[in-house]
């Protein structure tokens, strides 16, 4: 997505809730998402169909990021990232932006296996029935939760502060939160190297310890980009 299209909010929370039914895109699309996950699908045959969250609705409202989510299968979000244009379903998410005791933000390189193989960004991933609760969607443990199987890192490690973006590009919706860590950058990459290290199937292949977005390249999204900018600073 080109700069013009991205928005970057500053927002004190988020708020999600999941309205019964699966998306309509899914039934909508079918001939055409089946087509873009069969290819996928052979070249990368690990990937799995498996029920995901997409956004709706999307809004701010009272400084608080606000979804509406249904749910498809993740074959639909596949077929979303071929189709920047398209609105009627939102890539909706939640990352915690960690940063080191001296200043340095923790990105994932996605492995070879993966949907998103090659793409540095914040360890997350897309909400699922387990993040569920009653008919909210727990964005906040979901990032958690997300970031504990990637990386090994969890609380008190890691604590939250107040700082938060809502960054909108095309059909993507993302939440970020900082959160500070107790260990410095070179601490956190060992540490998180030995987590991998145990993993033969572990979705991230490396992690970088970066600075300030320009640091970045263009492995990395733009709205890792903005989000970095916007939370990296003391």
């Amino acid at each position: 997505m080109s700069a013009q299209r991205l928005r970057v909010a500053r927002v004190c929370g988020v708020s999600a809730r999941l309205r019964p039914g699966a998306h309509p895109v899914e039934a909508l699309e079918r001939e055409a998402i089946a087509s873009v996950w069969s290819r996928a699908l052979a070249e990368k045959p690990q990937m799995f169909d498996g029920r995901v969250l997409l956004g709706e609705d999307v809004a701010i409202s009272g400084g608080q990021l606000e979804l509406a989510c249904r749910e498809t299968g993740f074959s639909t979000l596949v077929w979303l990232r071929t189709r920047p244009e398209e609105r009627r379903v939102i890539n909706a998410f939640g990352a915690a932006v960690v940063v080191s005791a001296d200043g340095a933000a923790l990105l994932g390189r996605m492995a070879r296996h993966t949907a998103n193989a090659g793409l540095l960004y914040f360890p997350c991933g897309t909400p699922d029935r387990d993040d569920v609760r009653g008919d909210e969607v727990d964005i906040e443990g979901a990032m958690l939760r997300e970031l504990e199987e990637e990386t090994g890192l969890a609380p008190p490690l890691v604590s939250p502060t107040q700082r938060a973006v809502a960054v909108f590009d095309g059909s993507l919706v993302g939440y970020f939160r900082r959160f500070d860590c107790t260990l410095d950058a070179d601490a956190i990459h060992a540490r998180v190297g030995n987590w991998l290290a145990r993993d033969p199937d572990a979705e991230l292949e490396e992690v970088v310890l970066a600075r300030s977005a320009a640091e970045l390249d263009s492995s990395s999204p733009p709205y890792v980009h903005a989000a970095l900018a916007a939370l990296l600073p003391a």
